[in-house]
């Protein structure tokens, strides 16, 4: 509904975060809710399709829309729930925030800045200052680097800011191409949080902005076409090929950048399909270019990126994941934030819990529902198929503790993890289960189908890497019981840490560096996996947890 500029505003009110935002009569409740900074899910795009993003009315509620009736239950109706995306706002109101999105509002995201055991390298031949950034698609991180020392003065980083519409990269896309006005949306978001950050950079190192020169980013192909302000359309549908790979440096002020628009940019290549730069930047930064043997390099998240390397050949896949390792879609999923449970142990017979700065537990993130469904496979109360068994048919060698947590509440067979009177209960859930599944099995059927086109078996492979935030946290033993990796790597899996973010900022002081990106985006075989029908085989086959999970 267009806003005649003569309406009175509407008041929204925020209940759970003491916020109220002021927005024009027509506006949908997503983008009222987005305008305040919080992140509501919408895997449709906004299209009333995927019941991802209902929220509760407590004050205004409208009356329902046919999408509503077609997606919520009538007591759900009945209790004011509504699609923030076809709710259309006439009237002022008063909403519920979930209370992990009104958490993650209030509360910093743990963010990896840093990459494990990785040496610093060659001899620095350039001048002034620089800036590395690291664009993933739920953090960023800038690295602020004296390029005549080879030197970090600095690091900032921050929740990404285009999370507010979506929280990856498929409901990016499709709000990007909803037109050039979200397109540009997308763009100014990123880059006008990067400038702040670069700026605050530059203060703590007492430098002037203008003194900074270059600046490198690497992200997945999707965020490195938002920033370029080019719509990623084509890498939302088949055969998912990127508009561009390469790109010349051109100035950052073609980008938006205001105080840092004279700075020479440089977006690294990525390879093909969703293999961006971050995957180059990773290989080159572990050189495993020049490493003796078969490496694996890993990058887990809403989309699982692969390569297979050795100093003869090289190829590279990615799939859709799904964002089941990040947290998203999980009942009582999150992001990590300070409340995230990140690891599930059981000692003498009870449920060990860790959380991210020891705080009270609000929700779950990836590493820790990894490690929550490889317990529950290995005690026998998940079954191979991921089935969660029945209260009554827990296996009888399972603790007193754990047997209770097992659950059937009506909705569905849950796992309970932590209970608060004063909050939601933190639950695995059967449906839980099967987006783990569902993420797992397309990751291991792309080393599968990488291992077969270089005729190799997984006996073969002699380290595997695993790169990005969710690498870092989860444990090796819980890939491994969940069948994400191959049993023969057993003890050969690394944790490697924020290795996208080392490779910018060697690409950023080495211009040799930035040189072997190019030629390393060229040597990577590209393999389109996705639409194969041997795939589509093996994604199937690997749906079932290993049996070895069980013991």
């Amino acid at each position: 509904m267009p806003n005649d500029g003569k309406r009175k505003p509407l008041h929204v009110a925020l209940e759970g975060l003491g916020l109220e935002v002021q927005v024009v009569p027509g506006i949908s409740l997503l983008d009222a809710v987005r305008s305040a900074g919080l992140a509501l899910d919408s895997e449709c795009g906004g299209r009333g399709t995927c019941g991802e993003c209902r929220v509760r009315f407590l004050q205004g509620t409208p009356r329902p829309t046919v999408e509503d009736a077609a997606l919520l239950s009538q007591d759900e109706l009945d209790g004011g729930w509504r699609l923030a995306c076809q709710t259309f706002l006439t009237a002022d109101c008063r909403i519920a925030i979930p209370q992990r999105v009104a958490h993650a509002r209030r509360r910093k995201i743990r963010i990896l800045t840093d990459a494990a055991g990785l040496p610093t390298t060659g001899r620095p031949t350039l001048s002034g200052y620089g800036i590395a950034v690291d664009v993933g698609t739920t953090t960023v991180v800038c690295y602020l680097m004296d390029l005549a020392r080879a030197l970090q003065l600095g690091v900032a980083s921050f929740a990404n800011p285009q999370s507010a519409f979506g929280p990856d990269v498929i409901s990016r896309i499709t709000y990007a191409h909803r037109g050039p006005a979200e397109l540009r949306e997308l763009q100014r978001r990123l880059v006008s949080h990067l400038d702040r950050n670069f700026a605050s950079l530059c203060k703590g190192a007492g430098i002037a902005p203008e003194s900074v020169s270059r600046v490198t980013a690497v992200g997945n192909m999707t965020m490195m076409h938002l920033l370029r302000g080019v719509d990623p359309w084509p890498l939302g549908v088949a055969p998912y090929e990127p508009v561009f790979l390469e790109l010349p440096p051109f100035p950052a002020r073609e980008i938006g950048f205001k105080r840092f628009g004279g700075c020479e940019m440089h977006i690294l290549p990525g390879v093909g399909g969703h293999v961006g730069s971050d995957v180059v930047a990773g290989v080159m930064g572990l050189d495993l270019t020049r490493r003796p043997g078969i490496s694996l390099y890993m990058d887990l998240g809403t989309n699982g990126e692969v390569v297979l390397c050795s100093k003869k050949a090289m190829a590279g896949a990615s799939c859709a994941a799904g964002p089941a390792f990040e947290g998203v879609h999980i009942h009582s999923g999150m992001s990590a934030f300070p409340g995230a449970i990140e690891r599930v142990d059981e000692e003498d017979g009870r449920l060990q819990l860790d959380t991210i700065g020891d705080a009270d537990a609000l929700g779950l993130c990836g590493s820790g529902l990894v490690d929550a469904v490889a317990l529950l496979l290995r005690r026998g109360l998940l079954l191979p198929s991921g089935r969660l068994v029945a209260p009554q048919r827990v296996p009888a060698d399972v603790p007193q503790d754990l047997r209770e947590r097992v659950q059937d509440d009506g909705d569905g067979r849950r796992f309970l993890l932590s209970r608060d009177g004063s909050r939601e209960d933190v639950v695995v859930t059967q449906r839980d289960i099967r987006e783990v599944q569902l993420a797992k099995a397309p990751v291991r059927a792309t080393i599968d189908l990488l291992l077969a086109g270089a005729h190799l078996k997984p006996e073969a492979i002699d380290d595997v890497f695993v790169a990005g935030g969710f690498g870092s946290a989860v444990r090796s033993e819980s890939l491994l019981a969940l069948g994400v990796v191959p049993e023969e790597v057993r003890g050969r899996v690394h944790s490697v840490g924020n290795t996208a973010g080392f490779g910018a900022k060697l690409a950023l002081v080495y211009p040799e560096r930035l040189e072997a990106t190019h030629r390393l985006a060229r040597q990577i075989r590209h393999v389109e996996l996705v639409l194969r029908e041997d795939f589509r085989q093996a994604f199937a086959a690997h749906i079932p947890f290993p049996r070895d999970g069980q013991r």
